[in-house]
C-alpha cells in the first residue's frame, strides 16, 4: 500500500495528510502569535492554519503570485506551503477579529 489508504470513493495519501496538518499547525500558531499577540490552543491553531492554507492558496492563485524556486525546496514540508498558509491564516484571523471583537 505504501502510505495510502483506499476508501471506496477516493484514496488518501497519509504522508500528504500529515504534512498538511503540520503546515497548518505551524501557520496557525505563527499567525495567531503575530496578529493576536498570543497563541491559541493546538486545535484552534490547526483549524486556523488549515483554513489559512486554503485562503492563501486561493489568493496566491487568483493574484498569480509566482513562487521563487528557492522557496519550493527545503524540507519535505516546503517553505512556500508554510508561507502561503501563514498569509491565509493571518487573513482568517483578521476577518474573525473584525466580526467578533471583544469589547
Amino acid at each position: 500500500m505504501g502510505g495510502q489508504v483506499t476508501v471506496p470513493a477516493f484514496t488518501i495519501d497519509v504522508m500528504a495528510l500529515i504534512t498538511w496538518l503540520i503546515v497548518g499547525l505551524i501557520a496557525g500558531a505563527l499567525a495567531s502569535l503575530i496578529t493576536r499577540g498570543r497563541l491559541y490552543g493546538l486545535i484552534p491553531s490547526l483549524i486556523i492554519g488549515l483554513l489559512g492554507a486554503f485562503v492563501g492558496g486561493f489568493l496566491f492563485g487568483l493574484l498569480n503570485i509566482q513562487v521563487p524556486q528557492d522557496l519550493q525546496g527545503g524540507i519535505t514540508i516546503r517553505w512556500i506551503d508554510i508561507i502561503v498558509a501563514f498569509v491565509g491564516s493571518a487573513i482568517v484571523l483578521f476577518i474573525y477579529g473584525f466580526f467578533y471583537r471583544r469589547r
